[in-house]
């Protein structure tokens, strides 16, 4: 679609149509791919209701995209993917926490945590719900561990805004709209009417529909909406619940919130066979239990793959299995008495306790991880070249049992042999994960065959739903007619049809006359780099990623290589466009930060992908000027620092202009190479005064390149000699190495795939770090926490035996605990200062935020620490040679910081 064609509907800088962005949008969390005409950004109402417009007269379909973590193929599409984030995530707390109005692009998790102070929390828990965000869990009626039927999106919602594809908007908070939406809706409302007379008339469908519901099942439309309301409104309001943005686009909803007890008591119960656990899962529910997951023992067994698993997996017995169960209660001691009580009567049931009851959080994460963790983990160690699927179905509980056992023989017949099956068990809602070959004929063929299976048991032998929170999409849209009968399917095609006439609102998803919709579009996942074969798409990186609002997100990157591998793989001439598009969307504005590993469950650091590809892309000249700079590291140094003290002197007497906009100029020439001069850069670094500060038990100082060249402190004297008063007082020796000024952590080298350089470095580094602090017997203390995690991290980039040994016999101290525990013991008063902390990556990835934040609070009376502090993408110099992605990245952060 030309660019062109959007004027006058949206801003040019919200629409993309260039290939890179649209193969970038043509992949979500799901098996298919679908190739955009174009992708959009509307920011508020009124564009949406022109995009609306323009959909309706060029007879394209609009696909509402949030997160992208739908795992069906909701948010895939070959019309416009209109992605709902920048700009739609506005929330109002309401009724002291008891409610909470909430616009589409918000994440779930940022919606639990405005509620912490209010002991409230929301209804709808997906597995998701870090990266999942409001328009799709109530588009996709989610609900989760502890959701159960009855606090689920549908039951939550208290009320909604909509704007429906003829662009007219509603709202029912408002109560002239439902008088409103009765007039200017006639057609709609008539139509809702007659298909309520059609039901209520009919006792076959109307029980139906109630038997239907007495499980979890988001199977098609939410025809409970019909029963459960008279008011055309309110019935077209709770049909939106689940219809995946087919019959019209959320613009905010109100949830009712749940209390969040403080207490909680967590454990993994093991039984010797699925029946046992069954068998024990109503005593759990009777017991008090608000959470009960089920995880057979190949799920059980995953937990190896994580660095501190709760429990040994190698101790497990084939066949056996385990609920993972929490209480969840007001005061410990319930929470406790609970626990206790389901422990002195286990043995009835076959079972015992795995690893203990918790009730610390640290240990409770584990547990959690394990189970959260399943279609992630199952994905990586899935065959290269395969994908990986996951299918939730739900049952009577009575039924499990027998349930799974002829899931596995379905398994068994198809042979995925790496499927693993859990699920919610207080509610019979079973998943389960398997990696697929979707590269052959024969891989489809049995893919479709097992998917007929399930459909058949579920609803043929065991009466169950085929969908239970995950919605429908393409996956299971040509089932929806075998689980509802002709008669109820048919009134779901008349519901889409009174809504969307023209089928513009995301066509072909959830309701689909294509029996073979399923297995089409099938995306491919050729190999690209073993440190990002594993992803699955999932997007949950993408919200921690602070290149997200500028170019590309680590799913983005991942996914746009795999898309140039393929044009490789098939010839495809256009990969030499998306190669030289991808250099600044993909490479050059990544921080490489690694902050995207915290957030993956399989901790795949895409910066590492990155770094290779700045490796691979270095010409012979730039890596000799790598190198001539680690033999001229002092002298670089020296010379930042007068460019520094020059900028200093220009903006005294007013000229800072005449370096800011050249410099600008010559970085878009030197394509990013030279920085972007930044006049709020500090002057140059003071000479620190001295080589050893106090005395008391000795420790290795070592200063970072940066605070050797920026002036952090802002005044007359070092950071380094500020601390070194500080170890003086505290009766601390530092000493400062001699030859520091030489040495760097490498990160500079690192970041920028300078690998020759970067080794070259290192190893002038440890060395003289091992002299210095007696061969590993003194403690080195380093002053800045990205250089004190490049150290902790280098181990796994040494190939040098004798430099590796010299590593290993180092003890590297970051500033945030050794400062901390100085001042642990001492009460002096805090300051009356105001103070806003910003974490590092590094501070984030070495778990010490809530470190930082009471070591600050012991030093001044008000500590801010921003809710986005994120990352801030300068990465060494990276704001400098492209000052967008920093402005970009702390853009919310800076917000907040100004409101204070």
């Amino acid at each position: 679609m030309d660019r062109i064609q959007f004027t006058g509907v949206l801003p040019q800088e919200q629409v993309k149509t260039d290939l890179i962005d649209r193969l970038a949008y043509a992949h979500d969390a799901s098996i298919y791919r679908l190739v955009p005409q174009a992708v959009v950004k509307p920011r508020h109402e009124a564009e949406v209701i022109k995009l609306l417009k323009f959909a309706h007269e060029k007879k394209i379909g609009v696909t509402f995209r949030g997160g992208g973590t739908s795992l069906s193929g909701q948010t895939v599409t070959a019309g416009i993917v209109a992605e709902i984030v920048r700009g739609w995530t506005g929330f109002k707390i309401l009724a002291e926490g008891m409610s909470i109005r909430l616009q589409p692009g918000v994440i779930g998790d940022h919606v639990n945590r405005v509620l912490v102070p209010y002991g409230r929390k929301m209804g709808p828990d997906p597995a998701s719900i870090k990266a999942a965000r409001i328009g799709g869990i109530v588009s996709n009626n989610a609900s989760g561990m502890n959701s159960g039927i009855g606090l689920n999106s549908y039951y939550t919602l208290k009320d909604i805004r909509f704007i429906l594809a003829n662009g007219n908007v509603y709202d029912t908070s408002i109560e002239s709209d439902y008088q409103r939406f009765a007039e200017d809706e006639l057609y709609l409302t008539l139509g809702l009417a007659e298909l309520r007379d059609k039901i209520i008339s009919n006792d076959d469908l109307k029980n139906k529909i109630e038997h239907k519901y007495h499980i979890k099942n988001t199977l098609g439309y939410s025809l409970n909406a019909i029963l459960d309301f008279n008011n055309p409104l309110d019935i077209f309001a709770h049909l939106l619940v689940g219809a995946e943005g087919t019959l019209a686009f959320i613009s905010s909803v109100t949830l009712k919130t749940l209390p969040d007890p403080e207490f909680k008591v967590t454990g993994l119960l093991i039984f010797p066979s699925l029946k046992d656990t069954c068998n024990a899962i109503e005593f759990l529910k009777a017991g008090g239990a608000d959470a009960v997951e089920l995880m057979d023992f190949n799920s059980l067994t995953t937990a190896k793959y994580l660095e501190e698993p709760p429990y040994d997996p190698a101790s497990l017995k084939p066949g056996s299995a385990a609920l993972l169960c929490e209480f969840q209660k007001d005061s410990l001691k319930d929470a406790e008495a609970c626990a206790r009580k389901i422990e002195t009567k286990l043995g009835k049931y076959k079972g015992k306790i795995l690893c203990g009851f918790f009730t610390d959080e640290a240990n409770q994460l584990k547990l959690w991880t394990v189970r959260k963790s399943l279609f992630t983990t199952v994905g990586s160690l899935r065959k290269p070249g395969t994908s990986v699927i996951t299918e939730d179905i739900c049952f009577d509980v009575e039924k499990l049992a027998d349930v799974i056992t002829d899931l596995h023989a379905i398994f068994e017949k198809w042979n995925y042999e790496d499927a693993v099956i859990f699920g919610h068990a207080k509610d019979g809602n079973l998943h389960f994960v398997a990696s697929i070959d979707l590269e052959t004929d024969e891989g489809v063929r049995a893919y479709e065959g097992m998917l007929d299976d399930i459909g058949e048991m579920t609803i043929s032998k065991f009466d169950g739903s085929l969908k239970a929170e995950h919605g429908t999409g393409r996956n299971m849209a040509p089932y929806v007619e075998k689980e509802w009968g002709n008669k109820l399917y048919e009134i779901m095609w008349r519901i889409k049809e009174l809504a969307d006439p023209h089928n513009i609102l995301n066509p072909d998803v959830l309701l689909n006359r294509d029996a073979h919709v399923h297995i089409k579009s099938l995306k491919s996942l050729p190999l690209v780099n073993e440190k990002v074969d594993l992803c699955v798409e999932c997007g949950f990186c993408e919200p921690v990623c602070p290149s997200r609002d500028l170019t590309f997100t680590p799913r983005d990157r991942i996914v746009v290589a795999r898309e140039i591998k393929a044009m490789e793989i098939n010839s495809d001439q256009r990969r030499f466009d998306l190669i030289k598009a991808y250099n600044y969307k993909g490479t050059d504005t990544c921080a490489v930060d690694g902050l995207c590993e915290t957030a993956c469950p399989v901790n795949i650091n895409t910066g590492n992908f990155i770094k290779e590809l700045r490796f691979d892309a270095h010409s012979s000249l730039q890596n000799r000027i790598a190198d001539w700079t680690v033999n001229h590291f002092v002298g670089l140094q020296k010379f930042i620092r007068v460019l520094l003290n020059i900028q200093q002197l220009a903006k005294y007497f007013g000229l800072h202009f005449l370096l800011g906009k050249p410099m600008q100029m010559i970085n878009k020439w030197t394509n990013h190479v030279i920085p972007a001069w930044n006049a709020k850069l500090p002057a140059g670094a003071r000479v620190r005064s001295q080589e050893v500060y106090g005395s008391g038990k000795a420790h290795v100082y070592y200063t970072s390149c940066i605070n050797r060249t920026f002036n952090a402190t802002g005044k007359k004297v070092s950071l380094t000699d500020i601390i070194g008063q500080i170890a003086a007082i505290c009766d601390i020796q530092l000493i400062v190495p001699e030859r520091v000024d030489e040495t760097c952590c490498g990160t500079p080298y690192s970041s920028k795939g300078f690998k020759a350089a970067y080794t070259k470095m290192v190893t002038r580094t440890i060395t003289m770090l091992y002299e210095a602090s007696r061969q590993g017997e003194l403690p080195i203390i380093v002053d800045t926490s990205p250089c004190t995690y490049q150290f902790e991290t280098m181990g796994d980039y040494i190939t040098d035996g004798q430099i590796l040994a010299m590593w290993n016999k180092m003890k590297f101290v970051d500033i945030i605990p050794f400062l901390n525990d100085l001042i642990r013991e001492r009460d002096e008063k805090p300051l009356d200062r105001e103070v806003v902390l910003h974490p590092t990556c590094s501070t984030q990835k070495m778990d010490q935020v809530e470190l930082m934040v009471k070591m600050a609070r012991k030093c001044a009376k008000i500590v801010y620490l921003p809710e986005d502090y994120g990352c801030c993408a300068f990465a060494g110099d990276r704001g400098m040679l492209i000052p967008e992605l920093t402005a970009s990245a702390t853009r919310k952060e800076a917000e907040q910081v100004r409101q204070l």
